[in-house]
């Protein structure tokens, strides 16, 4: 598998979200990747605590699952379909298309930009 992005141990931070979604400006992203294999852990604003795992494919999408628990206590669930690429400074923007498992299951677009090294 030819993989051209590498998200390992990188820091994302969102710059744009559904209304639906939970993650805002003070959610915190921290990538890991071991060859197709991705997870993340994430926190901040309305997130207490949440968790990402799943595939990088060879056209450089994601596929991954995501769960948090958010300040009502509530157990959230997902699913996402990301799209990363460089932008013109070379920092790693993800446009993500992301639907809920739980609740409603209404669907949302969300962005998040490379914000450093973990």
């Amino acid at each position: 598998m030819d993989i051209k992005i590498n998200l390992n141990n990188k820091q994302f931070k969102s710059t744009s979200n559904s209304e639906n979604g939970e993650v805002s400006s003070d959610t915190v992203f921290y990538y890991k990747q071991n060859g197709g294999i991705i997870s993340a852990t994430y926190q901040g604003g309305s997130i207490l605590q949440g968790q990402i795992i799943g595939k990088i494919f060879e056209d450089n999408h994601l596929e991954f699952a995501y769960q948090h628990i958010n300040k009502n206590d509530e157990i959230m669930t997902g699913k996402c379909i990301s799209y990363p690429k460089l932008n013109e400074d070379k920092k790693i923007i993800i446009e993500e298309y992301w639907e809920w498992t739980c609740r409603d299951k209404s669907k949302g677009q969300s962005t998040l930009i490379e914000t450093g090294l973990v």
